[in-house]
C-alpha cells in the first residue's frame, strides 16, 4: 500500500500499459471506495473504473478529475492509495 501524495504522483502511477487499482478510505477507514485509474501520457486523460458503483469516467481532463470526482480531495486528505497494477498485455 503507497499514499498517493499529488495528481502528479497518480499520473506517475497511473500511466501503464493498463489500469493501476486504487483506494480511497471513506469514514475514517470503515469502508474504502476501490478504483482502477488509466493515464494516458499522451492525450493527458484519465479513465476510471469505479467499482463501488460498477461506474466508468472516461477521457477526464486534469480539470475534470477536479471537477468531477473526489479523487484530489481525497489525495490532499492523505486518504487515497495505489494497491497495484492490471496490465493489459504487452
Amino acid at each position: 500500500m503507497l499514499q498517493v501524495t499529488s495528481i502528479e504522483h497518480l499520473k506517475q502511477l497511473s500511466n501503464i500499459n493498463g489500469r493501476a487499482e486504487f483506494y480511497m478510505l471513506l469514514l475514517g477507514g470503515l469502508c474504502r471506495s476501490s478504483k482502477e485509474i488509466h493515464y494516458d501520457e499522451q492525450t493527458k486523460r484519465f479513465d476510471i473504473y469505479n467499482e463501488i458503483d460498477d461506474t466508468y469516467q472516461s477521457n477526464l481532463t486534469e480539470k475534470a478529475l477536479h471537477t468531477k470526482t473526489n479523487i484530489p480531495e481525497a489525495i490532499k486528505n492523505g486518504v487515497f492509495y495505489y494497491h497495484g497494477e492490471q496490465l493489459w498485455g504487452i
